[in-house]
């Protein structure tokens, strides 16, 4: 369905090497992740929703390597320390047990997994700014977008969103990104 909503335009896939990246996080990623990254790469969808695309980067080693504060490493070990911070209720998670997958062009909204249990039944967590309130939505990546942009039931909460019903949403991706700034 998703690609129904986002027809992946010849060369916008990005190549991964999952094992790499998998053994620096001491995790399998989901498939429908995997798959949007082989489809898409790194994408913006909307000018709102930065998909990041995995590395070897991780929470714990991204001072280490002087990561891009935009590298899913990065942003992960920033929305741990926004979970501890904000001291969520009605969610039992571990601050380690999140893992960044996107967030908001204006950083007003974290997406994450809750990696508990088979990657494929991971559920997203989603962290408002603006409220200071995560949200747990017991879908995937891949179908949480496809209730924003079809403004299904259950991820209201994204209604404020650019996204929010918009089933042909404008996307560019990294690569796409770099050409035009003609770097």
């Amino acid at each position: 369905m998703l690609t129904e909503l986002l027809p992946p335009r010849p060369g916008s896939g990005l190549a991964v090497d999952w094992s790499a990246v998998e053994e620096a996080w001491e995790l399998e990623f989901p498939s429908d992740y995997k798959n949007l990254i082989a489809r898409y790469g790194e994408v913006v969808l909307g000018d709102y929703l930065s998909v990041m695309a995995p590395d070897t980067v991780t929470p714990d080693t991204w001072e280490q390597v002087d990561a891009a504060r935009a590298s899913m490493g990065y942003v992960t070990a920033d929305t741990r320390g926004t979970w501890e911070d904000t001291e969520p209720t009605g969610i039992d998670a571990e601050p380690e047990e999140l893992v960044t997958w996107g967030v908001a062009s204006n950083a007003s909204h974290f997406f994450c997994w809750l990696t508990r249990g088979k990657p494929e039944q991971w559920p997203v967590l989603v962290f408002t700014h603006d409220d200071d309130v995560w949200t747990q939505h017991d879908v995937g990546m891949a179908e949480f977008l496809v209730h924003l942009l079809t403004a299904q039931p259950g991820v209201e909460m994204m209604a404020d969103s650019p996204l929010w019903g918009d089933r042909s949403p404008s996307y560019v991706n990294a690569e796409e990104r770099r050409r035009a700034r003609g770097t």
